[in-house]
């Protein structure tokens, strides 16, 4: 009993949070320039809220989880297509490479996980197979994902982009977050949800701070964008522009030719 009184504090904790930060994209007006972020973070309040009458050790709960979450992950893919538009808007060659490589790398991770679950289901007599692809599928997408936004945070460290200080805490935050949520799932639907039980309320509540960060640190001031002349030496700051401009040309003029 205490574990599940335990569970609906965390909900209402993570609720507050979403509904702090969402009140303050709104309110600074950044709920339209980050739109998919904006949505991605109503619909994880929107599950919150649909759990706290379920209990935790119920069948109920797992099917809610099943069903939502895939939905989340949708738009948590939007996020990260949002976030290669906004880093990259100057870029527009290599952000289109980098969109189209989302797209195919998420959708072989699908067909992959599905042809390796499928067999595996088979050949084992595991209850609930269904959910077995499903956790296939999920752990799949949810990495590579993640591996999309290990790389924007490289490509930001190598070529060290004037963003604004909004956008580099959207970029770090989300990384960041969205880092907790892959261990969160991976180890839930590896372990089953009945099986884990103060790891996923720490990883919930980890989460929920970096939302209060970047609530704090989000405002429409933030849209200006850094200057860099103090801190990277001339030559190295025209070398890395020359070599992203280049790179850029190349990839533009590779897209029109297959045009």
């Amino acid at each position: 009993m205490q574990y599940e009184v335990w569970v609906h504090r965390v909900l209402l904790l993570s609720i507050a949070c979403h509904g702090v930060l969402l009140w303050r994209l709104w309110s600074q007006q950044l709920a339209g320039l980050y739109r998919y972020l904006t949505i991605f973070l109503a619909g994880e309040a929107i599950q919150a809220i649909v759990f706290l009458p379920v209990p935790i050790r119920s069948a109920q709960y797992e099917w809610i989880y099943v069903f939502s979450t895939p939905v989340l992950f949708i738009f948590a893919y939007l996020v990260v297509l949002e976030l290669y538009r906004l880093i990259l808007e100057d870029y527009p060659g290599i952000a289109s490479v980098g969109r189209k490589a989302i797209n195919w790398c998420i959708g072989l991770a699908v067909s992959l996980s599905v042809a390796y679950a499928i067999p595996e289901v088979r050949i084992t007599t595991a209850q609930a197979p269904v959910l077995r692809i499903y956790a296939v599928i999920e752990r799949s997408t949810v990495l590579g994902l993640l591996l999309f936004l290990v790389l924007i945070q490289l490509f930001l460290a190598r070529y060290r982009l004037r963003l604004s200080p909004n956008r580099m805490v959207y970029a770090t935050g989300y990384a960041l977050y969205f880092s907790v949520v892959v261990a969160q799932d991976v180890i839930v639907t590896s372990l089953g949800i009945r099986v884990v039980s103060s790891f996923n309320l720490w990883t919930v509540v980890a989460g929920d701070l970096i939302l209060l960060v970047g609530a704090f640190l989000l405002s429409s001031k933030g849209e200006v964008r850094v200057q860099l002349e103090a801190i990277d030496s001339s030559a190295d700051r025209v070398r890395l522009q020359q070599q992203l401009a280049d790179i850029n040309r190349v990839l533009s003029r590779a897209a029109r030719g297959r045009g």
